[in-house]
């Protein structure tokens, strides 16, 4: 019974977090893609290609820049994700849905451990800007240095 209650609550979870962030990717990537030229499918058509074939040898790498400055925003905000998991769960039952942000929060708020709560912030900083700069790094090697 726990394992179906948990499973429910975070399927609400990331069904509320991909609600929220939609509007955000669709403002990045939509700029982008009106920014293409229009010869370009013009050019795919004469050449024989088909609808998914433009989109995968045509929009797909066009879109790419996009995609990963979408990508590195919401991983960075994923990773630090708090207020809806808070205000739906509170970390949920045994602690389904308790991310390191809800563990910092408890352990500064609720059981007066600040140098824990502290030590977690440093350790989420590192982390994101790892992931951010390795993602950066091997992103920027994948689309200009080939």
């Amino acid at each position: 019974m726990f394992f179906l209650c948990a499973i429910s609550l975070q399927s609400s979870i990331i069904l509320v977090y991909i609600w929220q962030t939609i509007p955000f990717v669709i403002l990045i990537l939509y700029p982008a893609l009106l920014s293409f030229p229009k010869e370009i499918y013009d050019a795919a058509a004469v050449d024989g290609a088909t609808g998914f074939q433009c989109f995968r040898f045509v929009t797909l790498p066009l879109l790419k820049p996009a995609l990963f400055v979408a990508l590195v925003f919401r991983i960075i905000i994923s990773f630090r994700a708090f207020g809806h998991i808070w205000a739906l769960t509170q970390g949920g039952p045994l602690r389904a849905t308790e991310l390191l942000s809800i563990y910092m929060y408890r352990q500064g708020f609720r059981y007066w451990q600040f140098g824990k709560a502290a030590a977690v912030g440093w350790l989420m900083l590192v982390l994101t800007m790892a992931l951010a700069s390795y993602q950066m790094s091997s992103m920027y090697k994948k689309m200009f240095l080939r």
